[in-house]
């Protein structure tokens, strides 16, 4: 695994280029058949569309790099997750050294598939087969919300320019062609669905659609409508009017997911249980078992294996390990459990909805409901999907807190537990620790999605985490503080040096881990 990141710099630099490249004849097939017979069952949308819903993240099978694109990063960063290997000796994500070579996973998977097959799909579909159109643009936003919350700035709408620039976007830009293009997507669907049409394809058997929606338009409307409240939630501190405007409109029609089972899954193994089993290069993090362990959270057990003592016990995030962690003793650790072993991979589920109204009713929006109502339902809904039971006596404990963190092999790792709140909901307290409540238990339910996670962290400072034992950056990622964002990649100085500059002034500071993104604020409204 360590020779093969060594020559991560080298593969990109080959592959990627920049953000052009002769995307018209990515899709060209080399057999004889005609544009008309391609056409006749759809086959020349078909393949774009598989691509796109299985290249939103780097799977096992494809590429080992799916282990940087999240577990050695968003999943770290969110307190989810934790390194047993010294990659790197130890310089690396994990101690905030924030290594090149790591941090361009996510941007080359998500320049080199789902922005090439998104731009042919539109060129292929948006006059004559509109349908299609807004299935593509729903895939991209999901697939590019999760990048630009990596790094910021991104090349966007001059994605395949015919002059061949590739500028950057402002993150606010980025967020705003979001917005509209999940409502034009919404708008073409729900269209569809009135004039009759409930699927994608004719054939209901057909199995382009790899997701649980299977080809379900107004399963795919609600998806589309989850998104649009995710992403107006980001951005409700530093746009509330905006943030209410879309969040509010998200919930009309076909609304939401809210129900377990309407949630959209990808049908694939989770690469995680390979990342985290037979590979040991990711185990669970302490923040994420401190804080289950202290509410005696009976879904554990659905998110890791018990480590040799019978306990759920994870790494702190910086903390100095070697090959004792690894191999010898890696059983003194909780590596990743059922949950990833389904041969399902979660985009957006109930609980998070739910959540969203939560905080949404906090911040006086119309959500149909109360604070506590959505963040009780909230719980129980995951709790359901887990099939997990105990939700009742889990509500009421207006008791137990998070556990310190203890570390079976150094000591010097050990930290007392900072997240404070206990699970029952008090009207009697703050909305800054209502929010506090509400975010944790979105942050619990949400597992494993660290890249979601990390945004919430980010934008809300909850939950609380424990700080890295050791911060290698040198000063980048002021000690105190936690990562905010990745580097730009490298290769985007060298290919696109007149994007990247115009991307770093949209930046709006150093290109480093302790940047802040456009929606960042640090501070909570209300």
């Amino acid at each position: 695994m360590k020779n093969k990141l060594l020559i991560l710099g080298t593969f990109i630099s080959l592959s990627l280029g920049s953000c052009t490249g002769d995307f018209e004849n990515i899709n060209t097939s080399d057999s004889n058949f005609s544009n008309a017979q391609l056409e006749q069952d759809f086959n020349h949308v078909k393949g774009p569309i598989k691509k796109m819903e299985r290249s939103m993240y780097i799977l096992v099978a494809d590429d080992w790099q799916g282990d940087i694109q999240f577990n050695l990063s968003a999943d770290i960063f969110s307190g989810y997750m934790a390194t047993q290997h010294d990659f790197a000796g130890n310089s690396n994500n994990s101690t905030y050294a924030l290594t090149d070579g790591w941090n361009q996973a996510e941007w080359v998977q998500k320049y080199q598939n789902e922005m090439v097959y998104a731009y042919n799909l539109e060129k292929l579909t948006k006059d004559k087969y509109p349908q299609f159109y807004a299935w593509s643009l729903i895939l991209k936003v999901y697939a590019m919300h999760k990048t630009t919350d990596y790094y910021g700035p991104i090349v966007y709408s001059g994605f395949g320019n015919p002059d061949g620039s590739t500028p950057y976007d402002s993150q606010q830009a980025v967020y705003n062609q979001f917005f509209a293009e999940l409502k034009t997507a919404t708008d073409i669907l729900n269209a569809k669905v009135a004039s009759g049409t409930t699927t994608f394809f004719p054939d209901a058997n057909d199995k382009t659609d790899g997701t649980t929606a299977k080809g379900s338009i107004v399963k795919w409307i609600k998806f589309a409508n989850s998104l649009r409240l995710r992403l107006a939630m980001r951005i409700s501190n530093i746009d509330p009017a905006k943030a209410k405007t879309e969040g509010e409109a998200a919930l009309t029609g076909y609304g939401v997911i809210s129900s377990n089972d309407d949630n959209m899954l990808y049908l694939a193994d989770h690469p995680v249980a390979t990342f985290s089993g037979p590979w040991a290069d990711i185990a669970a993090g302490g923040a994420i078992t401190s804080i289950m362990n202290g509410y005696n959270d009976p879904r554990r057990a659905m998110f890791f294996k018990t480590a040799k003592n019978g306990t759920f016990q994870g790494i702190r995030m910086g903390s100095l390990v070697n090959d004792e962690y690894r191999f010898s003793k890696a059983d003194q650790f909780s590596i990743i459990g059922p949950i990833v072993e389904n041969g399902m991979i979660p985009w957006f589920c109930a609980a998070e909805s739910h959540f969203l109204k939560s905080e949404g009713a906090l911040k006086g929006w119309n959500v149909g409901g109360t604070a506590q109502s959505f963040y009780e339902s909230g719980i129980t809904t995951s709790f359901a999907q887990l099939s997990t039971s105990g939700v009742a006596s889990y509500l009421s404990d207006d008791v137990s807190m998070p556990a310190n963190f203890s570390d079976p092999l150094n000591a010097a790792n050990n930290n007392a537990a900072q997240n404070l709140v206990t699970v029952k909901w008090s009207d009697a307290v703050s909305n800054e620790v209502k929010l506090q409540k509400i975010i944790t238990q979105k942050w619990i339910a949400g597992f494993p999605d660290g890249q979601e996670a990390w945004a919430d962290t980010r934008r809300t400072g909850y939950p609380k985490l424990f700080l890295p034992v050791n911060n290698y950056s040198a000063g980048k990622i002021p000690v105190g503080t936690f990562v905010k964002r990745l580097n730009f990649p490298v290769n985007e100085k060298t290919s696109n040096p007149m994007g990247y500059a115009k991307g770093l002034q949209l930046l709006g500071g150093p290109d480093n881990g302790g940047t802040k993104l456009w929606w960042d604020t640090g501070i909570n409204k209300f």
